[in-house]
């Protein structure tokens, strides 16, 4: 599979492209929100790895995610105006903290390298968390929808990747497939327990944002009309 800094690069040349195709047709040159899709497609482009347990990986990805869980905290405290800088930075650093010591802990007791976090159902996931978290901190419905899609689209970049490095060898070997060649564009795990959960997840979301999702399929669809 692809390293680190191969889908690392990825991410940051995807992120690039994002923001230019975001101002390009037209859809917004607002510098936060461009700021946020470059971050979500980079993020989302090593996001796969977070089952990795231990090493760069899984130390960038999840260190990457309580920042920004911090810094949307930290925007959603300050939208009701209050001028304590010592409950902004209590509240920002605890949620940050939070991610990164909670939800590293449990995230690592039930997951294993190169299970359903690497899937299609959990780039769709990301997509929609990110969709949910962004709309709530400071961004309306379209801006979050685009980041979320940077979020999903960096995702998928990663589990290509891992596909073509498995299946292709580029360091002047003859052709070898790896075993894990198709192990990361997958549907379903071996997990009945993390099949309900991923596909129970995305369907709850979908179906609590329906209404919204509907509407954002209409703004865009006349966008380009």
């Amino acid at each position: 599979m692809a390293d680190f800094k191969t889908h690392i690069s990825f991410g940051i040349a995807l992120g690039i492209l994002g923001m230019i195709g975001i101002v390009s047709v037209s859809l917004s040159s607002d510098p936060g929100l461009l700021l946020a899709a470059f971050v979500a497609a980079t993020l989302g482009s090593v996001l796969p790895d977070i089952d990795s347990d231990s090493g760069v990986p899984y130390h960038v990805t999840f260190g990457s995610l309580a920042l920004v869980a911090g810094a949307l905290a930290f925007a959603e405290y300050s939208r009701y105006g209050v001028v304590d800088w010592r409950l902004f930075l209590y509240y920002a650093v605890g949620t940050a903290l939070f991610v990164w010591v909670v939800v590293g802990t449990v995230f690592k007791h039930f997951t294993r390298h190169r299970g359903m976090a690497h899937s299609i159902p959990a780039a769709i996931l990301t997509g929609l968390c990110a969709f949910m978290l962004c709309s709530r901190c400071a961004f309306d419905d379209p801006e979050s929808f685009l980041i979320g899609s940077a979020a999903s689209v960096g995702y998928l970049i990663h589990l290509v990747l891992d596909e073509v490095y498995a299946a292709a060898n580029f360091n002047g070997i003859i052709f070898s497939p790896s075993r894990s060649l198709g192990s990361a564009l997958k549907m379903f795990s071996h997990s009945l327990f993390m099949n309900v959960v991923m596909y129970g997840t995305i369907v709850f979301l979908c179906v609590v944002n329906l209404l919204r999702l509907r509407t954002l399929f209409t703004f865009f669809v006349g966008r380009f009309d």
